[in-house]
């Protein structure tokens, strides 16, 4: 029997992940057949099985995937143009384009993350990653002498991530892209204003 490269390993992971997004954005998380990403990655059922062992380990392999992928994205690009950076329009509609990418959050997935032990502790755990993640780059730049700042680093980390995750939350009820941008710009605004020297 020949043996798997794990590099052959990873691209059929990836792929796994890839359509497995795709249908549960299309079709809900909910009614999403473990059968019906086989079928859509050209695989037998039993080969997904052998990557993960529920749809939930799935669902999660999908966050951990787009998260990644969203932070290496988001520190390119205050690296590149500063934390003032983050109030900008440019900025917001970046991360509502990658926001778009991932798989769609209804109801069905919501339930199944909160049902799911390992889920609801995946999110605690990228949440809290998510923040130290904005406090580092916050004291690198204090560091290296390219910003200061009045308050702390953490608080004003959780600020940044409690501001986009509301406004995310108001989009997901209906809310206008242009006023809720409009808010990020202008409260992103105030806040580094008021944090940054």
């Amino acid at each position: 029997m020949p043996k798997v490269v794990p590099e052959y390993k990873e691209e059929a992971r990836r792929k796994i992940i890839q359509h497995a997004s795709i249908l549960f954005s299309e079709k809900g998380y909910t009614k999403t057949k473990m059968t019906d990403i086989a079928e859509s990655v050209g695989v037998s059922k039993g080969a997904i099985y052998q990557y993960f062992e529920s749809k939930s380990n799935l669902l999660i392999a999908i966050l951990e995937s787009y998260t990644a992928l969203r932070e290496q994205q988001v520190r390119k690009f205050l690296d590149e143009k500063g934390l003032r950076f983050l109030a900008t329009g440019e900025f917001f509609e970046y991360m509502l384009s990658m926001r778009k990418m991932n798989i769609q959050i209804g109801p069905g997935i919501l339930q199944e993350i909160a049902d799911n032990d390992a889920a609801m502790k995946w999110i605690r755990s990228g949440s809290e990653q998510w923040i130290q993640s904005i406090k580092d780059l916050i004291d690198g730049l204090v560091r290296k002498g390219a910003i200061t700042t009045n308050v702390s680093s953490e608080y004003l980390a959780r600020g940044i991530l409690a501001l986009r995750d509301g406004l995310y939350g108001s989009l997901s009820l209906g809310a206008d892209v242009e006023k809720v941008t409009d808010t990020w710009i202008e409260i992103m605004g105030i806040l580094l204003k008021h944090a940054l020297n």
